[in-house]
């Protein structure tokens, strides 16, 4: 209940929220707030002012932390690599020679996951000549996270589209290497799966869930949570067109994610009811 008496909303009953980690947010919320009841303190006369004492202290308590990490051998040991990360960003002119953010590092910051990978393939015009499926069946490899499973049967777009993808992750990598990185170009390369491409393709193209799961090993749950989490990426990269000023990738984006976004991957379930 408000204070002012109303009913107030529940955020998975009648918000109908559907993402899981948003839903395990909230569920933790009401269980601190049931157990927040269960204290006394919150009845002492002077609790706001023993309340904000308390928290004073621990802000100092966690500003000593930093600055013993900041002198400690650990956080030394993380200065070479920090700098050769500056000097691939240079390199990739995310950053100019001074450490200004150029147009290619605020795009790379709308980016909430392979941040240099995705902004290079916009700025190599990869996903411009492609069609909303094969975009979506492009960029599900930065959400898939599994090494093995069945060989997906691929289109030649679509394979055109994975050995640029490809080609560009071992230009990231040797870059990287050039740096003085100690990942092996191989390695970098490597962490990009595209298992999923043709599942994402046909679901892209209206195909049934239950004749998209046929199409390979994957369990079902793991082809939900890597569609959804292809729809927060291709927002991502929706935003990232609109700062460079392409709008008819925009729209390309926001297609795809129409596109995507239906059925049984999007319905509430009762895991969220």
């Amino acid at each position: 209940m408000n204070p002012s008496g109303l009913p107030g909303l529940h955020p998975i009953n009648d918000l109908k929220l559907k993402d899981i980690e948003l839903v395990e947010d909230c569920r933790a919320l009401q269980f601190m707030e049931e157990e927040f009841s269960k204290f006394n303190c919150p009845n002492c006369p002077q609790f706001l002012e023993h309340f904000s004492e308390h928290n004073g202290n621990m802000k100092l308590k966690d500003e000593y932390k930093k600055i013993m990490f900041l002198l400690s051998d650990e956080s030394l040991q993380l200065l070479p690599e920090y700098t050769q990360r500056v000097e691939v960003l240079k390199r990739l002119e995310c950053i100019d020679s001074k450490c200004t953010v150029q147009l290619k590092g605020k795009v790379a910051c709308e980016m909430s996951t392979h941040e240099v990978m995705i902004t290079e393939l916009l700025f190599n015009n990869v996903l411009n000549d492609l069609h909303p499926a094969d975009i979506a069946a492009s960029l599900s490899c930065f959400v898939f996270e599994m090494k093995k499973c069945s060989e997906p049967q691929l289109s030649e777009t679509l394979l055109q589209s994975k050995k640029k993808i490809l080609e560009i992750a071992e230009f990231i990598g040797t870059i990287q290497k050039q740096c003085g990185m100690l990942e092996p170009v191989q390695d970098y390369v490597e962490q990009y799966h595209f298992g999923l491409m043709e599942v994402v393709f046909e679901w892209a193209r209206g195909m049934p869930f239950s004749e998209i799961i046929v199409l390979t090993d994957v369990h079902e749950g793991i082809i939900v949570r890597s569609i959804q989490r292809l729809h927060e990426l291709l927002s991502d990269v929706r935003n990232a067109a609109r700062m460079i000023g392409d709008r008819t990738l925009v729209q390309k984006m926001e297609e795809t994610m129409h596109l995507i976004k239906r059925d049984i991957v999007f319905a509430a379930s009762l895991y969220t009811q």
